[in-house]
């Protein structure tokens, strides 16, 4: 088993590296695909796996029959309470797996024949990534469907397991969050905290190009998933129980349960649970995709209004804010309230956590009710800057020439 972990692990860093040669043989890497498939079907035949968590599987799967991937499926859905040794090695399975999610026994039976449907086309190594662009379409099959949503919210615990996301973000990660990889230790999870570093970093507009992608299709799978939120997920437990039980206990997301905590920001009663709620409503001004219900109750008036205005950067934002400013434009009745509600909780939000950035601040004065008056006063404080500098420049010159012609 070692020699066949060993030599997977090379083929694996070739692939990632990107390497002009791969090291082992073609018919070497054809027979550990087939040693790789068997061990992903039962535990036992991966016996430092199954070593590490004998403990855990006798405590929590007990009753788990071994062979298609049970056993490692019920440890994935108990990850939380496992001990940190198993916690490790099942990590590193599924880092694995989201590399290469032909190893994921389960996702491949469950997903089989929506592969066959979706994906014949794709490339092995991106059937989840084809599965999750097809998640939502009315030919998707239920049971796979729910199969994607678990995996997106394992890929969303931890940017390591998700490999687009990982190679997209390789820059801007170490740039942004290093304070957070300097607390990590060892193979410990992150629990989605340098996912939140990268969406705020959308918010202000930093990200490359490349990353900023990623990003946005996060941002707009979790404003309609909150499970997919893992931070919101681990601060707001309680307060959806307290506050939004129908929408959490809807089968269907459709981003019910994020505008039930904006609703409710000042019942929210956690500090921590507070402040991730305030950070979605930040989301939301850099793009109004990441806020559902907003987007669908103004989708016309963004077709009639803002059609010409490219998606993201807050510009579709802030072309509403001003058509909603703008007497002449009459919006739907729908978009108007849920626009004037948003501006509320921006409104609060700006006492609660004062603008971090200069991009955080234009859209504050964008949003703002005095909008006219600031831009008025700021244009002002200009001309008299420029006039200022125009009448120090022509002094300056006069003397200048005085000191010449002496």
């Amino acid at each position: 088993v070692d020699v066949v972990i060993c030599l997977s692990t090379t083929v694996r860093n070739d692939t990632l590296q990107d390497a002009k040669e791969q090291r082992v043989s073609v018919k070497c890497r054809k027979q550990l695909r087939v040693e790789e498939l068997e061990m992903s079907e039962d535990i036992r035949l991966e016996p430092e796996l199954y070593d590490s968590c004998k403990q855990d599987i006798n405590r929590l799967c007990q009753n788990v029959a071994f062979g298609n991937a049970q056993v490692i499926e019920c440890l994935k859905e108990n990850k939380r309470q496992l001990t940190q040794r198993c916690h490790q090695r099942v990590f590193k399975l599924q880092e694995v797996e989201m590399m290469d999610p032909e190893l994921d026994y389960q996702l491949m039976r469950v997903c089989k024949h929506m592969i066959r449907r979706f994906c014949t086309e794709a490339d092995s190594k991106n059937v989840l990534q084809c599965l999750k662009q097809n998640k939502n379409s009315e030919l998707m099959d239920p049971k796979c469907k729910q199969m994607i949503t678990k995996r997106q919210i394992t890929q969303n615990t931890d940017y390591r397991l998700n490999p687009v996301l990982r190679k997209s973000c390789k820059a801007d990660i170490p740039k942004f969050c290093q304070s957070i990889l300097n607390k990590a230790t060892g193979d410990s999870e992150l629990e989605g905290q340098v996912i939140s570093c990268l969406k705020l970093k959308y918010a202000d507009q930093r990200l490359s190009p490349d990353c900023e992608d990623q990003i946005r299709v996060i941002l707009q799978e979790s404003a309609l998933d909150y499970r997919l939120d893992p931070q919101l997920q681990i601060h707001c437990t309680q307060e959806i129980s307290r506050l939004c039980p129908e929408e959490a206990a809807a089968q269907e997301q459709t981003g019910q349960v994020e505008e039930c905590l904006k609703v409710n920001l000042l019942k929210i009663k956690q500090e921590g649970c507070k402040k991730e709620v305030l950070n979605m409503l930040k989301e939301s001004k850099a793009d109004i995709f990441v806020d559902p219900v907003l987007h669908t109750a103004c989708a016309l008036d963004i077709k009639h209004h803002c059609a010409a205005i490219p998606p993201g950067r807050g510009r579709q934002m802030s072309c509403l804010m001003e058509a909603l400013q703008d007497k002449r434009v009459r919006l739907q009745p729908e978009c108007k309230k849920r626009l004037q509600d948003r501006i509320d909780m921006w409104s609060y939000a700006a006492k609660v956590a004062p603008a971090e950035g200069f991009s955080d601040l234009a859209m504050q004065v964008m949003t703002s009710p005095s909008k006219n008056y600031i831009l008025a006063v700021i244009g002002l404080g200009v001309a008299l800057l420029f006039l200022m500098g125009l009448l120090c420049g022509r002094i300056t010159k006069r003397v200048t020439q005085e000191l010449k012609d002496r």
